[in-house]
């Protein structure tokens, strides 16, 4: 597997981001993404993958569009620091 830069991963960092910004657990924050979410529901095992090391096989990359709902679901939730 080629080596990913930062940039290729910064989807997933950003999701990281948001739920520690917002103190949730990755259970919890996969029912707040999945209740606001219109189309099909992301299994745990997908969102798993989200949180995965780039090298690992079971990375995924969080796309452009579920980093914008993920956005919109978990800004709102964000702790003061």
């Amino acid at each position: 597997m080629a080596a990913m830069s930062t940039n290729e991963n910064a989807n997933n960092e950003r999701l990281r981001e948001l739920i520690d910004g917002a103190g949730l657990s990755h259970t919890a924050a996969l029912g707040h993404f999945n209740a606001k979410l219109i189309v099909r529901p992301i299994s745990e095992s997908a969102w798993r993958s989200y949180f995965c090391t780039p090298t690992t096989r079971r990375y995924r990359r969080f796309s452009d569009a579920l980093l914008a709902h993920a956005e919109k679901v978990f800004a709102p939730l964000q702790l003061p620091i």
